[in-house]
């Protein structure tokens, strides 16, 4: 689609070299940058994972044999 943006000219020209040094036009990096900026506007706006809990220190469950599997959901 076709649009019409006013940008200022500095931020023009910088565009403009950096497009040259990577060999690409400059819709093209104006569209990636847009799209990586936009990419990151949706992950900061994602709600942060609750915290996995810490156990401070071992609890030693006494006469559990770990390799009986079976057993083990039991103590729950």
């Amino acid at each position: 689609m076709r649009t019409t943006i006013d940008l200022p000219d500095h931020l023009l020209v910088d565009a403009k070299k950096l497009a040259a040094e990577r060999h690409m036009p400059l819709t093209r990096l104006l569209e990636e940058s847009l799209r990586s900026y936009l990419t990151d506007q949706r992950l900061e706006s994602r709600p942060k994972p609750e915290p996995l809990p810490v156990i401070v220190g071992p609890t030693a469950v006494v006469e559990v044999d770990l390799d009986d599997t079976s057993r083990l959901w039991e103590l729950e």
